[in-house]
């Protein structure tokens, strides 16, 4: 009698579990967290193949920043030849080896992970992996990856002694800030840690570097409130956040500039702004333009109302990040 049961019982709990599988795949969020996905993951596999280093040449039509930041880099080995290693760092940037490739892989891959794993049981999981998918696709396009290599070719600029020119966000006028300000609270290459003191930015591995070869002073450390009053204006921190912007750094933005209320988020002019093609795609991903700053309303207005508005969080109209030479 209880094998009998047992022999009953097993195909109703896989007609139950069939049910439960075709109901999720039914579901329009999980189709369009499915359809999300695999845009993304062609978007990725196309900027991959642009960033290949046999296909530069080429891909320098549609990423013609690619260009400037090969040419930036021999400057800068010619003018600095003692940090060269740190300059062979900066202009891998533009392949695919290179942090800015490799931290947009992978945010699809998390969110893939948990497509695969929660979005059968859970309506927000294929919600939040859909909203990832969406921003990992538009990062990956041409128009907004060329753009981001700007703050890159900007630090080039600045360790070129004055014989590179940078594109004028507006500069700050505080001069003890090194070169690598316009790369700190991007998570791309560190995140921030609290200790005593405040906030401190910690670079990621191969960029640790950044602090001892190109501080005014060995270990130099940014300090995340006086950053947040001081930095310049910068492609990730007046636009590029709203593409690569991940929870954890979207909320210690939104604290610094809870902290510091009378300081502007955005450093950056509206023209400067308007400047970037990839400024045209926030008009069509409300989640990041829904809350942004009201200085670039006109820039980041939303044309289009997305489904995904509940999913992951926007950088909020305050937010900023900061970071000052602290430093011990």
């Amino acid at each position: 009698m209880i094998y009998l049961r047992k022999v009953i019982r097993l195909p109703f709990l896989i007609a139950i579990s069939a049910l439960l599988f075709l109901s999720a795949c039914s579901d329009p969020e999980f189709e369009k967290a499915s359809s999300s996905l695999k845009a993304a993951e062609a978007d990725l596999g196309n900027l991959e193949a642009a960033l290949n280093p046999s296909n530069i040449s080429q891909s320098a039509i549609t990423l013609p920043n690619l260009r400037y930041l090969k040419q930036y880099a021999a400057a800068v080995r010619r003018i600095n030849p003692q940090m060269s290693e740190l300059v062979s760092t900066l202009e891998a940037e533009g392949t695919n080896k290179g942090g800015s490739y490799l931290f947009l892989r992978q945010r699809l891959n998390t969110a893939q992970a948990l497509f695969d794993t929660d979005a059968e049981r859970s309506r927000n999981a294929a919600i939040s992996a859909s909203t990832e998918a969406i921003a990992v696709s538009l990062a990956a396009k041409p128009d907004a990856f060329n753009d981001s290599l700007i703050d890159v070719i900007n630090v080039l600029a600045d360790m070129s002694k004055g014989e590179l020119p940078k594109f004028k966000f507006g500069e700050t006028e505080d001069k003890s800030m090194p070169p690598t300000q316009h790369l700190v609270g991007n998570p791309r290459y560190g995140s921030w840690n609290s200790g005593s003191g405040g906030s401190f930015w910690a670079w990621y591995g191969q960029y640790r570097l950044f602090s001892d070869v190109l501080g005014w002073r060995s270990g130099y450390r940014y300090n995340q409130d006086y950053w947040y009053r001081s930095r310049s204006g910068s492609y990730y921190g007046d636009v590029g956040r709203h593409y690569y912007g991940t929870n954890a750094n979207n909320n210690s933005w939104r604290k610094a500039g809870l902290k510091q209320p009378s300081i502007k988020s955005n450093k950056a002019s509206p023209a400067a702004v308007k400047s970037f093609k990839s400024t045209k795609r926030l008009s069509t991903y409300a989640p990041r333009t829904k809350q942004a700053p009201r200085a670039m309303a006109k820039t980041y207005a939303a044309k289009n109302v997305s489904s995904y508005s509940n999913a992951r969080s926007s950088p909020s109209r305050t937010g900023g990040y900061g970071g000052r030479s602290g430093g011990k």
